[in-house]
C-alpha cells in the first residue's frame, strides 16, 4: 500500500516523479544563512541515501555520501555541519560513527535513521539538543522538520 510522502524501506518507494516528492514536503527553499553547510549522510541501502541526499540538496545543503561508516570516517570534511546516517551497517554502526565524528565536532547535529525502534535505547550515548532519531519509514517533512530543529 502506497503511503503519501512516505519512505518504505528499499523494496518500494512512493511512485510518483522525485520532481513532485521533493515540493511535497516545503515549497519555499531554505536561504543560505540557514545551511550549516555541508552534509554528510551515511546509509549502506543506496536508495535511502539517495532519497535522503536529494532532500537536503534541494533545501541548500553540500551533500557527501558514503555507503558505510568506515567510508565515512574518511570522507568527512572538518566542516561537517550534519550527520544522517543509519544505525545499522557494515563494519561500524551509526552510533560508532557519530561518536567518531564528534571527537572532531562535539556540537554535530547527529539524525539517527532506522527501521529497528529497538535501538532507540543504544542511543543514550548521543543524547542531546543535537541529536534526534527517525524511524524507517519516515514521512519526508518529518526528516526535513527534525535537521531543521537538529540544525537550528
Amino acid at each position: 500500500m502506497d503511503t503519501p510522502n512516505k519512505f518504505v524501506s528499499t523494496v518500494a518507494v512512493e511512485r510518483r516523479p522525485a520532481d513532485e516528492l521533493e515540493g511535497t514536503a516545503d515549497p519555499r527553499p531554505e536561504t543560505a544563512d540557514q545551511i550549516a553547510g555541508v552534509a554528510l549522510v551515511v546509509d549502506d541501502e543506496p536508495l535511502v541515501r539517495a532519497l535522503v541526499s536529494t532532500l537536503l540538496r534541494n533545501r541548500g545543503w553540500s551533500v557527501i555520501e558514503a555507503a558505510d561508516g568506515l567510508s565515512a570516517l574518511a570522507l568527512a570534511p572538518e566542516t561537517l555541519g550534519l550527520l544522517v546516517t543509519d544505525y545499522e551497517m557494515p563494519a561500524i554502526t551509526g552510533v560508532t560513527l557519530a561518536e567518531q565524528l564528534r571527537l572532531r565536532n562535539d556540537r554535530l547535529p547527529v539524525l539517527m535513521v532506522s527501521g529497528h525502534l529497538e535501538i532507540a535505547g543504544e542511543l543514550s550515548a548521543l543524547r542531546g539538543p543535537r541529536t534526534a532519531f527517525v524511524s524507517k519509514p519516515f514521512p519526508v517533512e518529518e526528516l526535513i522538520s527534525t535537521v531543521r530543529l537538529i540544525t537550528a
